[in-house]
């Protein structure tokens, strides 16, 4: 990925630590020599692509782990009895943003999870039974709100997948009406920001990178697919102004010119939409999809033209409309996809999951159609 190799990851590469970490994790201090906390640090190279495939990353996860059994930050614990078990929150946090097979993180996380459980164990929240719970587990009760109230950044990343479905869903629909938003991410009332093109707006799309990270997340945020497009540009594009700049989510470029600040927002709202095809097709790309959710008949008739230069096919106007090829209104080219049919028998998701991939039927398929064609 371009952003991996730019100046911005460069420049935080080059300020890693040898233990793994950027000096201080949460909390700058005064006169430390890099300008940045580990977790800024870590953020910064999530959004520009880095994972735990990344020597980089799986350093920085080595160092975390040490924090969370030591329960100490590098620069100092606050003096709030249950800081340690906020230390021990935000490492495993951290360390589960980039891998979930690490043993420490994840016994954290299962305390977690029997304190969500439990709190939405009568269908609708019982902050007693969280109190309860929590006090249970960790053996004291919690003082400091960001313990006392769940609904922050580092508990929803900590729990997903690590709730069952109905413990998931009655969580989610707690947080997205909760009226002081999500602590760390966005906080207020969880409803779309007037302005497109401002840091709240970024910090909105936060909230469903967040959100999308549980199994039934993106059924609880459609609300936020409609705001994003509507505010697409006509040709396809998303622009979030220079007010979206924070030094986290933006710039991902090394140059934040307009032409590179629509690519960053551009790539970073398409990673919200993608919905990929059976085949591995990207839906949020394709023409015919968006000229479906703008109705767009000057979008419908370049696909039209596509599919009648590229395959000689003439197809009536009216029949350029698809939701998505997961949807039953998928393009009528799509009603008998081959790759659907043996994705549903088999009980995979996507051909890329499939112990035979990649068959010789994909691999011809994907060599010249798969994100490769009437795409914008």
């Amino acid at each position: 990925m371009q952003y991996k190799a730019g100046k911005i990851a460069t420049k935080i590469l080059s300020l890693q630590e040898d233990d793994g970490s950027w000096g201080c994790f949460h909390t700058q201090k005064r006169g430390s020599l890099i300008p940045f906390t580990t977790e800024h640090a870590l953020f910064r190279l999530e959004s520009l692509g880095f994972s735990f495939e990344d020597e980089c990353i799986k350093k920085a996860v080595e160092h975390i782990e040490s924090l969370l059994l030591s329960k100490t930050l590098p620069e100092g614990n606050e003096k709030s009895v249950d800081f340690p078990i906020f230390v021990e929150l935000i490492a495993a946090t951290w360390i589960r943003r980039f891998t979930n097979s690490n043993l420490s993180a994840n016994t954290v996380a299962e305390k977690w999870a029997r304190i969500i459980s439990k709190a939405f164990n009568k269908q609708v929240y019982s902050h007693e039974d969280y109190l309860n719970c929590f006090e249970n587990e960790f053996q004291t009760k919690p003082r400091s709100g960001r313990l006392v109230d769940f609904v922050s950044f580092y508990q929803l990343s900590l729990l997903a997948d690590m709730l069952d479905e109905k413990t998931e869903n009655r969580m989610l629909d707690h947080v997205l009406s909760h009226p002081d938003g999500i602590y760390y991410v966005y906080e207020n009332n969880l409803f779309a920001p007037p302005n497109f093109q401002s840091k709240d707006a970024s910090r909105y799309i936060g909230v469903a990178e967040l959100i999308l990270r549980y199994r039934c997340g993106k059924d609880k945020i459609k609300h936020i697919f409609d705001w994003l497009w509507q505010n697409q540009d006509s040709d396809g594009m998303w622009d979030m102004g220079s007010a979206a700049k924070d030094g986290v989510f933006f710039p991902l470029s090394d140059r934040w010119n307009l032409e590179n600040r629509v690519s960053d927002c551009t790539f970073r709202i398409r990673k919200i939409l993608a919905d990929r095809c059976y085949c591995g097709h990207d839906c949020s790309r394709c023409i015919t999809f968006v000229a479906t959710k703008h109705d767009d008949n000057s979008m419908r008739q370049m696909s039209q033209e596509f599919y009648r230069s590229a395959f000689g096919m003439d197809i009536s106007m009216n029949k350029f409309n698809c939701y998505g090829g997961r949807t039953e209104n998928k393009f009528e080219l799509c009603h008998e996809c081959p790759f659907t049919k043996c994705c549903k028998q088999q009980g995979i998701d996507f051909c890329a999951d499939c112990a035979k991939y990649p068959c010789e039927k994909i691999a011809l398929y994907e060599s010249k159609h798969v994100n490769k064609s009437n795409q914008m």
